[in-house]
Parts: C-alpha cells; structure tokens; sequence
C-alpha cells in the first residue's frame, strides 16, 4: 500500500535524551569540568523547561513556526548560561558551548531497536527522515544509519518545519509522490501526527508513554515500541 515510510528523528529514532546528557558531559569535560551525574541532570532538566518556555513545544503557533530555528540556537545558548551561572564555565564557556554543539552534531545514540527495525523495513519499502532540527545536527546523528534513508528533510533545509503545509508539501514534491503512497511514523501529536493529517497522508503514533490520543487526530495504529511496526507492515 505505501512507498515511502517517513520516520521522525528525535525521540521516534534517535535517543536524543541521550545524546543530549553526552553533549552535558563533554562541554563540561571542555571547561575542565568533571561533571557529576547530578550536574548533566540538572543541565538536562533545565533544558527541557527552557525547550517548553521558549514555546518550541508550541509547533501549532505560525509564530513559534516562523522563528523555530532563531528560538532553537537561543535555547543552546540559555541552557550554556545555566551551566555558566550555576557551575561556573568560566573562561571555558566559550569552548564548552562550541563543543555541547559538535557533541550533539555526532553520530546517535538510536532509540531501542531502531536499526534493526530500519533494516528490515528498508528491504520492503523506501524510508525518508523528516525532522525539525538543525542542519548540521542532524546529519551528523542521523550518519549512524548509514544508508537506510533515501531522503532525508530537515526543517532548516527546507525552510518550513512540520507541521506547515509547505513542509509536507516540500517533502512530497521532492518525492514525486501522493500523500496516500507515504505513512509518517512519528512521536509528536503537534508536528508529526497533525502535519501528516493535514497532508492527508496516514499517520502511526510511536506513544511510549501510554498516553490518551486526543480527539480529532487520526492515526493507522498507535505503537508503544519501534518493533511493532514489523508486525504491522
């Protein structure tokens, strides 16, 4: 039934909680900071607030939308300046966010079973990346799939980020294909499932929090782990 099957990165194949406390621990080891657990957590969880206070949860907003990828570099420096201010950077805050940022340009970690699952999927259908993120960022994570993926659509390539109209549309034109030959695998209500409702392509919600689906957002099938999809497809 489909030809293409398009996988959100973070959080749906890429652990980017775990590549982000790697970055933690490598911009301090830069300050010459050996970091505690408690330090990378507390940079973790201040990430996360600073994410949500930013509005970038908020991917439903034209205003966020338009200004994704300014609010996205201003978060990287927000989050340096609360390692700065709470564990003292000093003279290497510099270094420690230049490298934070070649850390989480790396190679993935992937989320449980992703390259297995990828692999298989791969041999039967043509799999497509499409991620709101920074470009150097996530071509250098997602090289850890080598070449698994026949395209790969980054929001800040494109220049529209999911769930906007001109992003799916971008990602179908270059595919030379119709919104029903392509399922969009992804973890986010706001910019996978309601992009691909609004592209009118069919749509599975990796939900691995158990989560209630909401009403009005439509979904093929509703997974709590990658390796279900192989059953599925």
């Amino acid at each position: 039934m489909y030809e293409y099957l398009i996988f959100d990165a973070d959080h749906t194949i890429l652990d980017f909680d775990a590549d982000e406390r790697r970055a933690f621990r490598a911009a301090f080891a830069a300050a010459g900071i050996r970091p505690t657990a408690d330090m990378v957590e507390a940079c973790w969880q201040f990430s996360a607030q600073n994410w949500a206070a930013l509005g970038l949860l908020e991917m439903h907003l034209p205003e966020i939308q338009a200004r994704y990828h300014q609010l996205y570099y201003t978060h990287v420096r927000e989050i340096m300046q609360f390692a700065d201010d709470t564990f003292g950077l000093g003279a290497g805050r510099a270094r420690a966010e230049h490298v934070f940022t070649e850390a989480l340009s790396a190679a993935a970690h992937p989320v449980e079973d992703a390259p297995q699952v990828l692999a298989a999927l791969h041999a039967r259908y043509k799999l497509c990346v499409a991620t709101n993120g920074l470009s150097a960022m996530q071509t250098g994570r997602l090289a850890s799939f080598g070449g698994l993926f026949d395209r790969v659509f980054i929001s800040e390539e494109v220049g529209a980020v999911k769930p906007t109209a001109a992003f799916f549309g971008h990602m179908l034109s270059a595919l030379g294909t119709a919104p029903a030959r392509c399922l969009m695998v992804g973890d986010s209500l706001g910019s996978d499932i309601a992009g691909a409702n609004g592209a009118g392509m069919d749509c599975i919600w990796f939900n691995r929090r158990g989560e209630p689906l909401p009403a009005g957002c439509r979904v093929k099938a509703v997974i709590s782990h990658l390796n279900e999809l192989l059953a599925l497809l």
